[in-house]
């Protein structure tokens, strides 16, 4: 077992937002977590990053890491990829990719992964990492560096929003590949054929699991009921 999540539960302004939250993920699974805008699967996901201090157990790997921060976390293990990606006014391309991979920088497998989503590198690499590039670009360009990482569990937060469906099935192929050498991924998504990637996950409402299951099943009933459900805590 890669992931223990025991009990979580996240405070904000003195308001209870996740509750009672447990799942168990193991070495090469994708997991899904599903629900309407609104039921804090991000806050679920930045919890294991630790970008939410919360009441819970986590185990990784054997090792209980509540307590580590979240550079120990992203340094050795989990990655976090956000639905949107931060500008960095300061910043070349190149020295975005060469910052995020460090030591694992290698121009040739980064010239690849940018040929693989239709990037020219030579033209792109001295441009700024800002609104020079379009959503879709910052967001494929996050996704090649993070992904030539060597992590061991990665936290997908609707990365596919910007990205066309030529680039959805890149991605798609990319989290198989992945999955191949015992990577795991917590996927949140509203796209079938990224969320669908997991076999299983569980079905959140106003931060409480109301269904866990297979993730097809889960995704009929998402989108049956909860996508347009205006009332939050009403699952029946």
């Amino acid at each position: 077992m890669m992931l223990n999540l025991d009990n979580l539960n996240i405070v904000l302004n003195n308001k209870k937002i996740v509750e009672n939250v447990s799942f168990k993920l193991d070495d090469g699974e994708i997991f899904s977590l599903l629900g309407h805008n609104g039921s804090w699967k991000t806050s679920i996901l930045k919890s294991i990053m630790w970008l939410y201090k919360c009441d819970w157990k986590i185990i990784f790997n054997g090792e209980q890491i509540q307590d580590l921060e979240i550079f120990e976390r992203a340094n050795k293990w989990i990655w976090y990829i956000m639905q949107e990606v931060p500008e960095y006014t300061w910043i070349w391309v190149l020295q975005y990719v060469k910052w995020v991979l460090q030591d694992k920088y290698d121009e040739e497998k980064v010239r690849k992964q940018f040929d693989l989503f239709g990037i020219d590198f030579d033209l792109y690499k001295n441009r700024n990492f800002d609104s020079q590039l379009s959503g879709g670009e910052k967001k494929k360009i996050e996704i090649i560096v993070s992904f030539l990482l060597d992590r061991q569990l990665y936290l997908l937060d609707e990365i596919e929003t910007s990205l066309d469906a030529t680039s959805r099935t890149i991605l798609k192929n990319m989290i198989l590949e992945k999955q191949t050498k015992w990577v795991s991924f917590i996927i949140v998504s509203h796209h079938e054929e990224i969320i669908n990637l997991a076999e299983n996950g569980i079905l959140l409402c106003d931060g409480k699991i109301q269904n866990r299951g297979k993730t097809k099943e889960l995704f009929e009933k998402y989108i049956w009921r909860c996508e347009n459900c205006e009332i939050q805590n009403n699952c029946k």
